[in-house]
């Protein structure tokens, strides 16, 4: 018999998780993001990246744009696995155990593409302040108040275009894949699968999920970066992004630093994924 609760448990252990797992993982999403921004031009190392906030004197350096990241990835990580949940019952018809894994990618892809839609304004203003040089926002209130009054309502959106590409291939990936994988562990400890294989489980499928939405992941940032108090814009959109990018670093430039900060959101992913996932399934 369905558990009529089940919805709230997916929202409430899912933001709780997410906000939890992006807060340990705040200092190396700060700097994937910095990096990301620098092009051929003005390419910035990775021990530059850390000097840069160091520098800035304060542990508050380290965690810019993670309250803004904890208001936004709690609620979006509820509204996905929580949609997701509910698309795939409507798919399903109630006989979930037919589901094949292109209904799940189908399914998880929806699910991400709408909660990052709603919530998006909240993902520039992070990028914003994650990037902007120090004294440059007071906070999260100054930061939309000058998005606002230098850029418009707009700006909010921008971006939005490459981060729905990308969140449909990365959520689709991650939820399939992750479920897929648990459902095997399932089977194998009858039920009961330790929490450490459950957490490798989402360590592997987000794996998986950030190397194939990347390039699109950095398109978005280096979008939601440019315009602040009304600076000349250097991008016109997605394809001039792309082409500029790979003009100045090639190919691999779409995949700047990913080997080394893959990995750390794979971790962050795993966390709050496998976390909300293994603490619905309990309460």
């Amino acid at each position: 018999m369905a558990d009529p609760t089940r919805p709230f448990k997916i929202m409430a252990a899912g933001g709780i998780a997410g906000a939890i797992s992006r807060t340990c993982t705040a200092p190396v999403d700060r700097l994937k993001m910095l990096l990301q921004i620098q092009d051929g031009a003005t390419a910035l190392t990775l021990r530059g990246g850390m000097q840069k906030m160091a520098a800035e004197g304060t542990i508050k350096a380290y965690f810019r744009g993670n309250g803004v990241n904890v208001v936004k990835i709690a609620p979006e990580t509820a509204l996905r696995l929580t949609l997701n949940d509910r698309i795939k019952a409507v798919v399903a018809k109630n006989h979930m155990e037919r589901i094949t894994p292109w209904e799940r990618m189908a399914c998880g892809g929806l699910a991400g593409a709408s909660a990052q839609a709603i919530i998006y304004p909240m993902e520039l203003v992070r990028t914003r302040l994650a990037v902007s040089s120090q004294g440059q926002y007071k906070g999260m209130a100054d930061c939309i108040r000058n998005v606002l009054k230098y850029e418009g309502f707009r700006a909010f959106y921008r971006g939005l275009t490459p981060s729905l590409l990308g969140i449909i291939p990365f959520a689709g990936v991650d939820i399939a894949a992750f479920e897929i994988f648990k459902e095997n562990l399932l089977i194998r400890y009858h039920g009961d699968p330790p929490p450490l294989a459950i957490l490798g489980a989402g360590m592997m499928s987000s794996s998986i999920a950030q190397f194939a939405s990347y390039p699109l992941a950095l398109v978005r940032t280096r979008l939601q970066a440019q315009g602040a108090n009304g600076a000349k814009l250097r991008y016109t959109g997605m394809t001039d992004v792309l082409r500029k990018t790979v003009q100045a670093d090639g190919f691999k430039g779409l995949y700047r630093v990913s080997s080394i900060l893959i990995s750390s959101s794979c971790g962050k992913q795993a966390a709050h994924v496998s976390g909300a996932t293994s603490a619905a399934y309990a309460l």
